[in-house]
């Protein structure tokens, strides 16, 4: 990771923690807490959500995507990642992620459960997860 990306999701993490104990839990499972709704700048249609996961330990999650994409830092624990495109791997407190819009996956969690901050861009409207069969 270059120092500049670096000190962008570092940037980001702060501002995540700063507004954890402000962010509502939404429906849908999975332990998602909406920290965060903004409009992007110069593209009216499109918003970015930022939210706080928090797993509890030995939990499974189902198959499901989301429709603009997700990138992440796991903040504790540790969690395993199934993607349709690539073998599980197990994502451990300081690793980012990045999840393709559309690409299906499923999350477990290790014995300690696993808590992670995200940001997702979506459309207005667009649901941010979609649920896999």
């Amino acid at each position: 990771m270059s120092r500049l990306h670096a000190t962008i999701l570092l940037g980001l993490l702060a501002i995540s923690l700063a507004v954890v104990a402000g962010g509502k839990e939404t429906t849908g499972g999975g332990g998602f807490t909406e920290l965060h709704r903004v409009e992007v700048a110069g593209a009216s249609d499109l918003e970015v959500v930022m939210g706080l996961i928090n797993r509890p330990g030995e939990s499974i999650g189902a198959k499901h995507y989301h429709p603009g994409g997700e990138l992440g830092f796991v903040l504790e624990g540790a969690a395993i990642v199934t993607t349709e495109s690539e073998p599980p791997v197990t994502l451990k407190a300081g690793a980012s992620f990045y999840q393709p819009p559309g690409e299906w996956h499923a999350v477990s969690t290790a014995p300690e459960g696993s808590k992670a901050v995200v940001f997702r861009v979506l459309k207005k409207g667009q649901p941010m997860t979609v649920a896999v069969d």
